[in-house]
């Protein structure tokens, strides 16, 4: 971990961060920071409730609570993220936390709609994939990666109202994938970053993109939900149907709306009323990836030639 005092400068979710916790996932920056991430104290209550490390959060903070493997963080305002990692913690799960669920609360505070998506760029427009943890989002994103598109953010997909049309803040290059679903995708896991401790054979580990990631706002074309099935079938969801599921896959979904329920319904109601959703039935075989992404590819297709 880095020495205590000493800082670097990051650049995610178009966001300079200043972090005192290394952070080598993200492509240094320099400017003005709008993020502080520092070790310190955090001292919270027993919690009542939890949802995936979530303690609570109030309107301005979110604490987060990891304590077999990383500590505690808390997020403030949208501009800082304080870590009081446990002794002996891995510097891989503490910089885990402040990628993933410290950034989703961040940027929640930040009037962001945080999904729990991977997301890709296919001509020009964002192509999100939504699901619950180890549902296959960033296999999802690694395979349209393979075929030549732009990878656009693992895990959190940023979503704000971008006037005509919402828009996407692109996260940073680095995809997180356990080792079978490298290996399907054509990549040595062994070769790969290895962000997580432990068990190297059989945890995640990190996929750099390897196209230019661009920083850019991007529109937000389609959001496919995530489902198992027998046979590959892509279904269009009704605006009832895909309004409960943007709402279900919120990042922190049942702490944060609880907090900003109101506008946490009118930003999902406005990417409904505004962007196709589908349900995406695919095999658990990893062997039907190309089939998928191929899938995806003609649908699409055909979304733009209705648009156009």
């Amino acid at each position: 971990m880095r020495a205590a005092g000493s800082y670097a400068s990051y650049m995610a979710y178009g966001l300079r961060i200043r972090s005192e916790v290394a952070l080598p996932e993200l492509a240094k920056a320099e400017g003005v920071a709008d993020v502080t991430v520092r070790f310190g104290s955090v001292n919270h209550p027993p919690p009542e409730t939890s949802e995936n490390g979530l303690l609570w959060a109030t309107e301005d903070e979110a604490c987060l609570s990891f304590p077999e493997l990383a500590g505690s963080f808390l997020i403030r305002e949208g501009r800082e993220i304080v870590a009081d990692p446990i002794p002996g913690a891995d510097k891989r799960w503490v910089r885990s936390v402040v990628l993933g669920p410290g950034m989703g609360a961040l940027l929640y505070q930040r009037g962001w709609l945080t999904l729990h998506a991977s997301a890709t760029s296919v001509g020009g427009r964002v192509v999100a994939f939504m699901a619950d943890r180890g549902r296959g989002k960033s296999t999802m994103a690694a395979a349209m990666c393979a075929r030549g598109h732009r990878l656009v953010a693992d895990d959190v997909t940023a979503v704000k109202n971008g006037g005509s049309r919402p828009v996407v803040s692109p996260g940073y290059p680095l995809l997180k994938l356990w080792p079978s679903a490298a290996a399907a995708v054509g990549e040595n896991p062994d070769t790969l970053l290895q962000i997580e401790p432990n068990k190297p054979k059989v945890n995640r580990r990190g996929l750099r993109a390897n196209l230019e990631f661009s920083s850019k706002l991007l529109p937000l074309g389609c959001i496919y939900v995530l489902d198992q099935g027998d046979a590959l079938e892509i279904e269009p969801l009704r605006s009832q149907e895909a309004l409960v599921e943007l709402i279900r896959n919120t990042y922190g979904r049942r702490l944060f709306q609880a907090v900003r329920r109101s506008s946490h319904l009118h930003q999902c109601a406005d990417v409904v009323s505004s962007v196709p959703m589908r349900r995406l039935k695919r095999p658990k075989s990893l062997a039907a990836l190309s089939d998928v992404v191929r899938l995806v590819e003609e649908d699409l297709a055909q979304i733009s030639s209705e648009i156009h």
